[in-house]
This record gives structure tokens, sequence and C-alpha cells, in this order.
């Protein structure tokens, strides 16, 4: 195994950890939370930095590795059913560490955090329609389009806020000290 391999690795280890931290530091800070579920998820930030530092491969597995964690912490636990798990969970983190996929100028990461937030709301939106819908409201009904674009639409524009201004200063500090994947 080269040495570039192991550090790659350990880069890996340490944004996936990071992402649980930040996960954990959320949901510490009631006002972060949401009555029904979802959250302004820092952990999100530390994605997109993984990603645009490693490349959005690793950043998949850096986002799988943090599901994993989380399931192992207690997280990640509201299931329903595999489809309302998927959009709830995995295709969200999925959608923020293809990030750099999105746009692929050189230095310019505010449109990739954009995007993947973007899909990530939509994941989150799809799943409040489909599976959890105001009370007495029935699934797939335009009570339940009007709440779930409500409901989703803050913690996701705050997390996203908070990447945009996040990343770029991360990835800033991070740029001279290690080798940045573009």
């Amino acid at each position: 195994m080269t040495n570039d391999r192991v550090k790659e690795m350990a880069y890996i280890a340490l944004y996936a950890a990071l992402c649980m931290v930040l996960q954990i530091v959320s949901d510490l800070i009631p006002f972060l939370q949401m009555p029904q579920g979802g959250s302004i998820e820092l952990g999100f930030a530390a994605l997109f930095v993984a990603a645009y530092h490693l490349g959005w491969k690793d950043g998949l597995i850096v986002g799988a590795l943090w599901w994993v964690i989380g399931l192992l912490f207690g997280k990640n636990a509201w299931y329903l059913n595999p489809l309302q798990y998927a959009f709830d969970y995995l295709l969200p983190i999925a959608a923020v560490a293809m990030g750099p996929l999105y746009w692929r100028k050189k230095g310019q990461y505010i449109p990739g955090v954009v995007i993947g937030m973007v899909l990530k709301y939509i994941c989150n939106l799809i799943s409040g329609v489909y599976f959890w819908p105001p009370e007495g409201g029935a699934a797939g009904s335009t009570a339940a389009w009007v709440y779930s674009l409500n409901y989703n639409a803050w913690y996701n524009l705050a997390t996203m806020i908070l990447s945009v201004i996040l990343v770029p200063l991360l990835i800033s500090k991070i740029r001279g000290a290690v080798k940045m994947n573009q």
C-alpha cells in the first residue's frame, strides 16, 4: 500500500469522524432541531469539504462511513420502509457528497454546495410528502406538498447558508497544507 493511499484512508476516516462529531454537536443545540425531525446539520459542511478535498468518490465513502457510524450511535433511526429511509438519509448524503460533480470550475465551491443542498432538499421534500404528511393529510395530497415544502425549507436553507460560508473558508485553510483534488 502506498503512502498516498494510507494518507487518503486517514483523511476519509478523519472526515467521517468530523461529520459525526458535528452531527452530535448539532443534536445538542436545541434551536437547530425541528419538532418532527430534521435539523440544521453542521456535518454536511464537513462532507462538502471532504468531497472537494478528496474527490466525489471518496466523498461518497466518507458519507457512507458517516451513515454507518451514525447507525452505531443510534442516529438515522427513523425508519418506515426502505424507500423512506433512502429519501431521508442515503440520497441526501449522496447528493451532498457528489457536490464537486455539479460545478467543476476550479476554486468555485458555492455552486456545487447550492446544487447539492437543493438536491438534498428535494429528497427531504419527497420523503415528507409521501411518508410524513401533516396530521389529517394524506400522503401525496396538496396539504402534504405545502407542509413538506415549508417544513423542510428552513433547516435545509440554513444548512445551505452555513455550508456556503464554511466550505470556501475551510477549503482555503487546507488548500496550502494538503493536495486538493479538483
